[in-house]
């Protein structure tokens, strides 16, 4: 594969990429990108109603336009139809996951370079507001993806399913969604599994999501599950860990059941998967993004076998690993 240098026009974009990811989350914060959601404005008027600057407004609603986020009709503005319901209230809304990504940027911001020059980078505390932030976060884009992976998946001849790590059971819901056979077990921890639990609480899926609160790395698995998912999930640990915890959940399935891998693509020598390699930097020392031939040496380890690779989008796989029938 022929991969296209830089030069320095797109360097000196890329030394700039910050000032977009922040205009876009302080917009999100101050009520911009719902105000131009909800309704067409001048930015005059959304200052006016917003309580803000005229002209700090006018020039973060240019920015705005200019990245694609918003269209303009005259002096009016709005938010382009395809961003439009995850600025909104509603089961769409992205604001838990851009109030994460405003929180990540602080966090890279202040300890990137010490890190870089051996200081610690402290992790978020794990409190049950941490819990709940969190997970409303990784609920609001995980949902999304999780729909694009349920529909990629071959549920042919599954019925039951182990989320290991599932959160608040966005991956679950998706695959319940696609097969009204199919019962979803979510192994997260005592505090996620609470929220979650009362979350679901007489929606559609009640009955057929049940959590197992516990440790993934050390709380029994159980047996006799047709698919085990690991959605974003063995890149939060070192290879030691991600590679036992393949085994034991191979060790979980039943006769020609599959452990089934969603995480970032990564591979050094494509810039394609430039996402992976930054967010190898977001897991510290504590955890990597997992290139595709060790996934599968883990996968062929654990005596599984016909490991597939599929891709969703540009900056994430599926990897597939089947037991035997013995």
């Amino acid at each position: 594969m022929t991969i296209k240098k830089l030069d320095l026009d797109e360097l000196q974009r890329m030394l700039w990429s910050y000032a977009g990811h922040r205009v876009i989350t302080v917009a999100a914060r101050a009520g911009i990108l719902r105000f131009l959601a909800e309704r067409d404005a001048s930015p005059p008027e959304a200052a006016r109603e917003l309580g803000l600057d005229p002209l700090a407004t006018g020039k973060v609603v240019r920015a705005l336009a200019a990245l694609g986020l918003l269209e303009a009709e005259g002096a009016s503005y709005r938010v382009v139809e395809s961003l439009r319901p995850y600025f909104l209230p509603g089961e769409d809304d992205l604001s838990p996951f851009i109030e994460h990504a405003h929180t990540m940027y602080e966090g890279w911001g202040a300890n990137l370079e010490p890190w870089l020059h051996g200081g610690e980078w402290p992790s978020s505390a794990a409190s049950p507001n941490h819990a709940r932030a969190f997970g409303a976060a990784m609920r609001a884009m995980g949902a999304k993806i999780a729909t694009r992976v349920a529909a990629a998946l071959d549920l042919g001849g599954v019925a039951r399913v182990l989320d290991i790590g599932g959160g608040f059971g966005q991956y679950s819901r998706a695959l319940c969604a696609r097969d009204d056979q199919l019962r979803a077990t979510v192994l997260d921890t005592p505090e996620v599994a609470e929220l979650a639990v009362a979350k679901l609480a007489g929606g559609p899926f009640a009955d057929r999501i049940d959590f197992l609160p516990g440790d993934y790395l050390t709380t029994d698995y159980g047996t006799g599950y047709d698919l085990v998912l690991f959605a974003n999930v063995l890149h939060q640990e070192l290879a030691d860990a991600a590679a036992e915890m393949v085994r034991r959940a191979a060790a979980a399935l039943a006769p020609r059941g599959r452990v089934v891998v969603v995480d970032f693509a990564i591979d050094d020598a494509q810039r394609e998967h430039v996402f992976g390699a930054l967010f190898a930097i977001n897991m510290r020392s504590f955890g990597d993004t997992w290139p595709e031939p060790t996934i599968r040496g883990w996968m062929e380890a654990a005596g599984l076998g016909e490991i597939t690779r599929s891709d969703v989008g540009r900056d994430r796989w599926i990897i597939s690993g089947r037991k035997s029938k013995r």
